[in-house]
């Protein structure tokens, strides 16, 4: 069982999250405590409006417990009851919510931190140590196996060097890109193992597509080939925050760019590369009705597979797409009937209200007390000496009707206000499900552009070793004849010894054989449309 919490603020942010249903298969809100709001956005809201009598930064303690195994509600239920006991916050307002992803199921729970009774908030210290703490109890209790991880835990070998645990701004930003934070950490990682100065290093930094810049808070950070900066002793393995800067003190800072700066050039050389994608591609689209023979074939199978991968990711986006917009129509259907359930109930409630109060004018009782209140209230005399009494005791009937309707229209706006907030919470859960699309659709592009480039750089690092090989039989034959000849005619050593082919020349030495009839003693024809021999001198 993992369990991975943090205290944070952006109640409607997080709770747009939660409620996100593309980036999950399933999104079910389990629990709403403690609020008298029944929804996430309006529960979040609440806590933060309490909170801001207080001097919390974050009100909010986000929890989210993994299981390797299945688990069932009353199970998940007694683990987030132990948990809370644990970290302090037992009776405090919460909220579970359930996701299946990969159909895997796990939940996540947010509590208040803050302590409405003492108006302060709650501390949540070493709340790591806790939830390690509670993952190996639960884990155990439950019959689940232990990872490595935990394992050290529990023998108390903690290797916090060995592992990166990701934060939400790291996790989001490799869902944005598709790298994750340790395939970041082991790039920047060897980069600073290879070079064995600070200008190495820079060098071995912008090989990777990364470019070391001077920080607003920090000395030195990373920006990545997407614009996104990253702390640079988080990312490199093993060595102390104090090392790597007494290693790069040699750099010049004047010389480093700064942030802003650094984005701006990752930002152009982003540009440049999806240029020179798209350049590349039409001009892949050009050859493939030009281009004749093997090579063809070869690039028309290579053209069938990435067509083939091509067709199988936008079959994904599609479905994905359609069960997305298939959900977002049943929630809007689902809110809009609540929607005109609340509001018929509230025409109900008023017409029945009418209805009652007129019935109660008609009576004697009602009529008698009504103009004995008008007498008091016309004559000074009588309104100075009993003004006060029919005020405390309510003579008049006509107030308390007065009064029955005011708080019915309260009522109904704060029901109206609710609905409203319930609208808006779905309008942001929508806009953040199509934004994930997008950022598939993105990550995708991204992917396929440093898949070419790569490609591109393994071609021309190909070409120049002189790798490339003809896969012909008649054109390897050529060949080998070519390069014999080539090697041979360096050593001025092609004489021709038959009689029958030669003699002599007028100095007594030995001619050298033609290389035309060399070739054609070897048997080599010329090629259909080669306009020679497929050879030349000096090849």
């Amino acid at each position: 069982m993992i369990l991975k919490g943090s205290a944070r603020a952006n109640g409607t942010d997080l709770a747009t999250h939660l409620m996100n249903g593309y980036d999950n298969e399933r999104a079910e809100l389990g629990e709403v405590r403690g609020t008298i709001a029944d929804d996430l956005h309006g529960a979040f809201a609440e806590i933060e409006l309490i909170a801001t009598g207080t001097r919390a930064q974050k009100p909010l303690f986000s929890l989210s417990i993994n299981p390797h195994e299945a688990l069932t509600r009353e199970q998940y239920f007694e683990a987030i009851d132990a948990i809370e006991k644990r970290l302090g916050f037992d009776g405090q307002p919460r909220a579970v919510v359930f996701h299946e992803k990969d159909g895997r199921e796990h939940a996540h729970v947010v509590w208040s931190r803050i302590d409405a009774a003492q108006m302060k908030a709650i501390p949540d210290s070493f709340y790591k140590a806790k939830l390690c703490d509670m993952a190996v109890i639960l884990a155990e209790k439950f019959g689940h196996d232990l990872p490595e991880g935990l394992k050290a835990w529990k023998e108390k070998n903690r290797q916090f060097d060995e592992k990166l645990e990701p934060t939400l701004g790291e996790m989001a930003n490799a869902k944005k890109t598709g790298i994750s934070p340790e395939q970041r950490r082991e790039e920047i990682t060897a980069a600073y193992a290879q070079a064995d100065s600070a200008a190495a290093f820079v060098n071995a930094l912008e090989e990777k597509g990364y470019v070391l810049a001077k920080g607003d808070s920090r000395a030195f950070v990373i920006v990545d080939k997407f614009g996104d900066v990253h702390s640079l002793t988080r990312y490199v393995k093993g060595v102390r925050a104090k090392e790597i800067n007494a290693r790069l003190a040699g750099l010049d800072m004047e010389g480093l760019p700064r942030v802003a700066q650094a984005q701006e050039q990752a930002k152009a050389r982003l540009s440049a590369q999806e240029e020179r994608l798209r350049e590349q591609q039409d001009a892949q689209h050009d050859r493939q009705h030009d281009d004749h023979g093997q090579e063809r074939h070869d690039r028309d199978d290579h053209g069938g597979d990435r067509h083939a991968v091509d067709e199988r990711f936008k079959r994904s986006i599609n479905q994905k797409r359609t069960a997305m917009e298939a959900q977002q129509r049943e929630r809007r259907l689902e809110f809009a009937q609540a929607e005109q359930g609340v509001l018929t109930r509230h025409q109900d409630e008023k017409l029945a209200l009418d209805a009652a109060q007129k019935a109660e004018s008609g009576g004697l009782l009602f009529r008698m007390r009504a103009r004995v209140a008008d007498l008091i209230s016309e004559r000074p005399a009588l309104r100075s000496v009993l003004g006060h009494i029919t005020e405390k005791t309510g003579l008049d009937p006509r107030d308390r009707h007065r009064l029955e309707q005011q708080a019915l229209a309260r009522r109904h706006a704060r029901e109206r206000v609710a609905l409203a907030g319930r609208k808006r919470a779905i309008e942001k859960i929508e806009k953040r499900e199509r934004a994930s699309l997008e950022r598939d659709l993105k990550r995708e592009a991204l992917r396929r552009m440093m898949e070419l480039e790569r490609k591109r750089e393994e071609a021309r690092r190909t070409a120049l070793s002189g790798e490339t090989m003809r896969t012909d039989p008649r054109l390897l034959e050529e060949y080998a004849f070519q390069s014999e000849f080539n090697h041979e005619a360096v050593g001025d050593h092609h004489y021709d010894d038959d009689g029958d082919h030669g003699g002599d020349d007028d100095g007594g030495h030995k001619k050298k054989r033609s290389w035309k009839q060399r070739a054609k003693d070897k048997g080599i024809k010329q090629g259909r449309g080669r306009g020679g021999y497929g050879y030349r001198r000096g090849d």
